[in-house]
């Protein structure tokens, strides 16, 4: 097989077909009859919620828990050439964004005696250089086989006429298969079969740019079993009318989650009786599944979303290089939502919660995501010390 031939048959040939007729369809579908979701409490302003807490907890002590965190991207935008979990975030420590995660993962682990096996999605650009990244750092003191990497799929680009693109002579030129593309990218690594061996029945899903994430909240969790959900999600009440978040709203009856642009102009700046906005659950990638779902989501076709950019790519009829559009595909994870028999929406504290560091300045940055650890540790300290499960969450943040 020479290479020519050897890049071809990677080419998922269903897979391309539905990317053709994704670029055919270049229709728009506005969001109709949609209305805001059922809120349970946030977890954080409502820690005593016993019975969804006790739900929780069993089900961490029964080691029947898993977490899985999204870490596909690199530092870049930040000013770091590495992985994105390996970014110095700690004001006071230097610690990266995978310490704060691994070292909640410790504490949950000896609190709840509990294995609580880590899932950590890397992508093709950073897979190995995070491998190393753990391995230099003694696994932050977690025991090597409880932590799995899998890495990302990817999907070919598109010329706009639907033929395929080449980043050399011999090579296709693809591009990361997008969050949603974890579900396969588990199956397909043998993860999901591995960690049901374990006993694992449920999976906690968020991404690595977070350092305020509960890992395994036991109340999101509890909420998640109590109400026989196979898909769960957490939200944070949006800004603003005008903020750029995708929005959790129930439409026919199922929960799902649309971009703010599809969303009529006057529908996003309605306001409910009490003041506030109609449309207010913002998504911010934290899920609950029951792993059978999970796994059937890697069977699914979920919905293919399609990003013109420019790329300098290579050119096959003149054999040059040139910088010219190319169609990229990707899927989304929270596609699923709309796919689950019974999806829940829990509502949580963005101050405490939720504080991602995506730039290098100005909104969802380096210094807004520091400032939010203090004033969380503040918080804490002062309002919920002694309340369960929340104490190691108040000791780990004062320190940061």
């Amino acid at each position: 097989m020479n290479k020519v031939e050897d890049a071809f048959s990677s080419i998922d040939i269903d897979m391309l077909e539905r990317q053709k007729n994704a670029l055919k369809n270049k229709s728009t579908v506005t969001p109709k009859d949609i209305k805001p979701p059922v809120l349970l409490c946030s977890s954080v302003s409502n820690p005593f919620q016993k019975d969804v807490l006790e739900l929780g907890e069993k089900a961490l002590r029964d080691n029947e828990v898993a977490v899985i965190t999204v870490a596909g991207g690199q530092a870049s935008r930040l000013g770091f050439q590495g992985p994105k979990g390996a970014y110095p975030l700690g004001e006071k420590s230097g610690i990266s964004l995978f310490q704060f995660m691994a070292e909640q993962i410790l504490e949950i682990r000896k609190k709840y005696s509990c294995h609580l096996p880590w899932v950590i999605q890397t992508g093709p650009d950073n897979h190995t250089e995070t491998i190393a990244f753990f391995l230099n750092r003694n696994w932050f003191g977690l025991p090597s086989s409880s932590v799995h990497f899998v890495c990302q799929g990817t999907l070919p680009a598109l010329y706009p006429d639907g033929q395929l693109v080449f980043s050399d002579v011999n090579t296709v030129f693809r591009n990361p298969d997008g969050h949603g593309g974890v579900y396969r990218a588990l199956k397909n690594a043998n993860t999901l079969n591995k960690l049901e061996s374990q006993g694992i029945k449920f999976l906690y899903y968020c991404q690595v740019d977070n350092p305020l994430v509960f890992i395994a909240d036991p109340i999101f969790i509890g909420h998640h079993l109590s109400n026989k959900a196979e898909m769960s999600v957490k939200v944070v009440e949006k800004r603003d009318p005008s903020e750029k978040v995708g929005l959790v709203v129930e439409q026919n009856g199922s929960i799902q989650c649309v971009e703010y642009s599809d969303i009529d102009e006057s529908l996003q700046k309605k306001r409910a009786e009490d003041g506030s906005l109609f449309l207010r659950a913002g998504n911010i990638a934290i899920h609950a599944y029951n792993l059978d779902f999970f796994k059937k989501m890697a069977e699914a076709e979920l919905p293919l979303h399609l990003a013109h950019k420019k790329s300098n790519v290579f050119n096959v009829k003149k054999h040059i290089f040139e910088e010219t559009e190319v169609v990229k595909f990707e899927t989304f994870v929270f596609d699923a939502l709309p796919l689950a028999s019974k999806a829940i929406v829990q509502l949580a504290d963005r101050n405490l919660e939720f504080s991602p560091v995506k730039n290098r300045e100005g909104n969802d940055s380096i210094k807004t995501s520091r400032e939010a650890i203090r004033d969380r540790a503040n918080l804490l300290e002062r309002e919920l010390l002694n309340k369960e499960p929340y104490q190691t969450f108040v000791r780990l943040s004062s320190s940061r």
